[in-house]
């Protein structure tokens, strides 16, 4: 209740500012970052709670937890369907966002965090490492994740890796009394460290060449680097002329001003190169996932499934918003200066390799390791998808104004595949390691591919779980992994580019080797006799909870797979317009009213079909001219909101053809007394017809009274006079 308060309060304070000044507007954007900042607080109660709470209060602890992050939950359920953030609310100065992207990332972080709750301390209890910081980590972890989503500058993508990345480290290396989490811990802290380098590096680099942190103004500051007088376009006469031999002090002068030209270009490609590195790193793409298989294997598998599912959701979060939302311009995306190449080659890369070293691991969380690696390259090939829509690359074959919209509307879908693909892959991930954590206790855990032999007569239903998971994984119909690929797929074919036809082609192969390695787990549960020393299950009914939960998920989400996808085209809607902007706006209340005319569609043929008097069925038909010729116009974007209408009445372009018809029956059907005499001249119109029989012995009197309908009525009158204009030819018969 307080919160839908505040939320209701907040929309008023940041349309006018100054009457409550900067204490009224901090607080409205608290409000506004509402779920993130629940989180933020809980982490700090929970670290206080510890403090002066003993070793047999860890329960009550944990439950404190799940309490916050309903809390946070239900104020990210509130925003989700508000239409006030459809174009973005930037808070804080422009440093956050809030949008229905970063309202949706943060319902499935916050989701993904209170199921790692519900056994992270069950889990740390039963193997002898339990300490009291644990859930305060998983909730500045998460509020890390979180900030990656809502960020607005490229300080607030450097703050949010950091803040995740060091709770991380830390959880990584709780396991105590185990030497493979300390030695998960450093390599994962060493390469993380040098990562963060090369982020700060290239946001340095970035910022000297534009001057400029914020995503949008980036934007709109890198293309006058390229095209504008006095910059790169400027200074190719210069280097022709010098190539050509120039000498002297215009010689001098052409190269000094090439010089000052290339600068701004020559700091920011390698800064693009350096950013886009570290937030490979940060998602375990090729080559820079050599530290995932030891760091998955090493840390606490509550932490491992949160590492494969939260770390993955705000490294991608923070590539769509870098390199998709921000770097559109062209020469940016393709060769030869371009990410897009660099990037699809790297993607082909991660898939083969994940898929071929997860193979031949015997080990389930080193093969989940090389699975999450594999599916990185997957959501690689949506991300390029994305760019090269935005990019206006895709096709050739419309107008110019039409490809514009079709590209950036087939964009729109690449980003909500890929948030399709990781919110099903989260889920499913998630189950997965809950299953790995509940086989196995008392500091013993059954990661071998071989111990899980049998595992379905023991514990059939965490067997049918992991399985339903695994299935997801894999990509089967109709678990919610199939749609996920069939989207990314299908959207990266749609464009006509080589390179992304070829990362298909690659994407589906690879598919089919991963489905080996999954299949031996759930043929070894399934089909192989079980070991006679039984393995020890985990005593936690939240684990439990976890694996029915995403199992359910999974299936849920693939056979109504349509809600969910909605909420992700809602949340990637307008990805290429500016924060805040109308056309923002526009473009999300167009797919909000599009799929709430998919849902009443059912209802539409009803509306004529009611009407009992056919002269109204004539002035629908008018009405829906509008929307026919708005939806193929489309000459400008300020057109978008009046799409509304079309989306209403999808059958509008049948009508066209016969509104001339119409608009001439529309009098005699709206005046019926008054337009006696026009009625006249319908019978006349058939009355033609009968004339053309006497005539048709003259065809050459039939043509002029064809040519005058103006008279009819004298023209009948008079028809019997042409007819005995024959009779004097018999008149001189009797004269005979």
């Amino acid at each position: 209740m307080i919160v839908a308060l505040l939320s209701s309060w907040a929309p008023a304070v940041a349309a006018d500012p100054e009457t409550v000044g900067r204490g009224g507007q901090a607080l409205a954007d608290i409000v506004h970052l509402a779920p993130m900042m629940v989180v933020a607080v809980w982490a700090l109660i929970d670290l206080l709670a510890d403090a002066f709470s003993g070793p047999g209060s860890r329960t009550f602890q944990q439950r404190v937890v799940l309490v916050g992050l309903g809390f946070a939950a239900v104020a990210a359920g509130l925003q989700l369907g508000d239409t006030q953030y459809d174009a973005g609310v930037e808070v804080f100065s422009g440093f956050l966002v809030v949008d229905p992207f970063s309202i949706l990332l943060d319902l499935t972080v916050i989701t993904i965090t209170a199921g790692t709750v519900l056994f992270a301390g069950d889990f740390a209890r039963s193997h002898r490492f339990e300490y009291g910081e644990q859930e305060a980590l998983l909730l500045i972890a998460a509020f890390g994740v979180m900030i990656l989503g809502h960020a607005n500058t490229m300080l607030a993508l450097f703050l949010g890796i950091e803040t995740m990345s060091i709770a991380v480290y830390v959880m990584v290396g709780a396991w105590w009394n185990s030497k493979r989490s300390s030695e998960a811990a450093l390599k994962y802290f060493i390469m993380g460290a040098f990562a963060s380098g090369l982020l700060v590096m290239g946001i340095a680099l970035i910022y000297g060449a534009t001057g400029t942190m914020a995503l949008g103004e980036l934007a709109d500051r890198i293309g006058p680097l390229f095209s504008a007088k006095g910059s790169w376009g400027g200074a190719m006469n210069d280097i022709i002329d010098l190539q050509r031999g120039a000498a002297g002090p215009a010689a001098e002068a052409a190269r000094d001003r090439a010089i000052v030209a290339f600068a701004p270009v020559a700091l920011l490609i390698p800064g693009i190169l350096l950013v886009t590195a570290a937030l490979l790193f940060k998602v375990s793409a090729v080559p820079f996932h050599m530290w995932t298989p030891d760091a998955y294997d090493g840390a606490p598998t509550p932490t491992t499934g949160f590492m494969a599912a939260a770390v993955k959701i705000g490294g991608f979060a923070a590539l769509l918003k870098f390199l998709v939302a921000t770097l559109q311009m062209p020469r940016l995306v393709h060769y030869p200066y371009g990410w897009a190449t660099v990037v699809g080659v790297l993607a082909i890369t991660t898939m083969t390799v994940g898929n071929l070293a997860a193979v031949r691991q015997t080990n389930i969380k080193r093969l989940l390791a090389y699975s999450s690696v594999a599916h990185v390259g997957y959501l690689l090939v949506g991300v390029i998808a994305a760019a090269f829509f935005y990019a206006d690359k895709a096709g050739g074959q419309f107008t110019q104004v039409d490809q514009v919209l079709w590209s950036r509307g087939n964009g729109d879908l690449a980003v909500a595949s890929v948030l399709y693909y990781l919110i099903t892959y989260a889920i499913a991930t998630m189950g997965a390691f809950a299953c790995v954590a509940f086989y196995g206790a008392d500091k013993k855990e059954a990661t071998g591919v071989h111990e899980w032999a049998g595992m379905a007569r023991r514990h059939p239903g965490v067997a049918l779980g992991m399985t339903i998971c695994l299935l997801s994984l894999m990509g089967m119909p109709p678990v919610a992994g199939f749609f996920g690929k069939l989207g990314l797929f299908r959207v990266a074919m749609t464009s006509g580019d080589p390179l992304l036809r070829w990362m298909v082609i690659f994407g589906v192969l690879n598919s089919v080797v991963g489905a080996a390695y999954y299949l031996r787990i759930i043929v070894a549960m399934y089909f192989r006799k079980p070991p006679e020393t039984e393995v020890e299950v985990l005593d936690s009914r939240g684990v439990r909870v976890v694996v029915v939960l995403a199992a359910a998920l999974s299936i849920m989400a693939g056979i109504g797979a349509r809600p969910l996808m909605d909420e992700c085209r809602i949340a990637a809607a307008g990805t290429g317009y500016r924060i805040g902007g109308e056309l923002r706006r526009a473009q999300v209340q167009k797919v909000r009213d599009g799929i709430e005319a998919r849902r009443l569609g059912p209802q539409e043929p009803e509306a004529p079909a009611a009407a009992e008097d056919p002269a109204p069925t004539e002035d629908p038909s008018a009405q829906q001219d509008e929307p026919a010729l708005v939806v193929p116009d489309g000459k400008t974007p300020k057109g978008a909101p009046a799409v509304k209408p079309s989306a209403a009445k999808p059958v509008a372009p049948a009508k066209p053809q016969g509104a001339e018809p119409s608009g001439a029956a529309k009098p005699a059907a709206g005046k019926p007394a008054e337009v006696a005499k026009p009625e006249a001249a319908k019978p006349e119109a058939a009355k033609p017809a009968e004339a053309a029989k006497p005539e048709g012995a003259k065809p050459g009197a039939a043509k002029p009274e064809a040519a005058k309908p103006a008279a009819p009525k004298p023209a009948e009158g008079a028809k019997p006079a042409p007819a005995p204009a024959p009779a004097p030819a018999p008149a001189p018969a009797p004269a005979q």
